[in-house]
Formats: C-alpha cells, sequence, structure tokens
C-alpha cells in the first residue's frame, strides 16, 4: 500500500514538472489565466493574488530566490534563521506582488521566445503592452530536479528581482545585523523604497 501511494505521489509530482519544451506554453496559459483572475476581481485584488499564486507557486522557488537575495550571508545562517528567513522573504514577495495588483488595467502580456543561456539555465521572454509601448519582462528559469525547470529571478523592465533585494539586504545585513534584517523584512515593502 505504501508503495501504492509512493507511485501515485510520484505520478503526480511529473505530471505537474515544468519541463523545457513545455515552459513558453505553460507559462502562456497562467499568464493569460492570472489576467482573466485579475479582470474579473477587479475590486478585491487579494482575492486574484491568491489565485494567481495557486498558478505560479508550483513554478517559483521561492527558497533559492531567499537564498540568491541575501547572498553570501544567506551561509552565515542557523537552519532556523534559514527557515525564517525563507518564510519571511515569500511572504514579502508576495505582499509587495499583491500591493502592486491595483495598477493592473487591463493589459496583455504574451510570451515571445525561449532563450537557452547553458544546459542548466533559460530565459523566457515575455512582453507586456503599456499605453502602446512594449515592456520586457524576462522570467529566468534553472534546471531543479527531476529536470523540472523552477523560475529563480524575474527581470522587469530590465531590474532584476533578486539584484534589487540583494543590494538593499547586503547594507541591512552589514549594519545593522540579521535580526533587524528580518524584523524589516516583515513589515516594510522593499522594492517600493
Amino acid at each position: 500500500m505504501k508503495k501504492i501511494l509512493c507511485i501515485l505521489c510520484l505520478s503526480v509530482f511529473y505530471a505537474f514538472a515544468l519541463k523545457l519544451e513545455s515552459l513558453p506554453q505553460i507559462m502562456q496559459e497562467n499568464i493569460d489565466k492570472s489576467l482573466v483572475l485579475l479582470q474579473n476581481a477587479a475590486k478585491d485584488k487579494s482575492k486574484a493574488a491568491d489565485g494567481i499564486f495557486k498558478l505560479f507557486d508550483p513554478i517559483f522557488d521561492y527558497k533559492l530566490m531567499a537564498k540568491l537575495s541575501l547572498s553570501k550571508n544567506y551561509d552565515k545562517l542557523s537552519a532556523s534563521q534559514k527557515a525564517e528567513f525563507d518564510t519571511a522573504f515569500e511572504a514579502q514577495l508576495k505582499a509587495s506582488f499583491t500591493s502592486k495588483l491595483s495598477l493592473y488595467t487591463n493589459e496583455r502580456i504574451e510570451v515571445k521566445k525561449l532563450e537557452q543561456k547553458n544546459d542548466t539555465r533559460v530565459w523566457l521572454h515575455s512582453v507586456m503592452v503599456i499605453d502602446g509601448e512594449a515592456k520586457n519582462i524576462i522570467f529566468k528559469f534553472y534546471k531543479a530536479k527531476n529536470d523540472e525547470w523552477l523560475i529563480y529571478d524575474v527581470d522587469v523592465l530590465g531590474i532584476s528581482i533578486i539584484q534589487t533585494y540583494r543590494s538593499q539586504f547586503a547594507d541591512l545585513f552589514e549594519k545593522e545585523g540579521f535580526q533587524s534584517l528580518l524584523v524589516k523584512l516583515k513589515t516594510i515593502d522593499f522594492e517600493g523604497k
């Protein structure tokens, strides 16, 4: 019975694993579903955000994003501090995203091309048209276990989310220490600074 459950769990996992050849199609489908959620929840953006997170949570590697955002300082943390930071980082990232949903006014995002950077990194180029002007968004994927591809960073208008957090976190970590950074991470919108 245990073996059957394990096999079922693994088959469900592999069914949802994002493979390289399906990246553009799956991402476009999820983006389109997200835009429908935003249009349908014009007044309640947090409800739309919840639906969007359900679509994209399996594709984002929030733990790796947290590690990359703290850079070399991440390795200085204990296991419990890492877990606490990972949780706070993901919550902050999602809160920042949710707060920006009110800016949405029926723009369309179109996946354009997949660029292979090397054997373990690909960039998925997409475009959002705002007031007739194309704005670039690049979803950066890495090859995880079992040939699954996960997002580790997003460039919006040429600005990396991870680089933005890294520059802000490094200064705070060095000057004020981990606990102060953690408190601020839980209470401040870093991207909005």
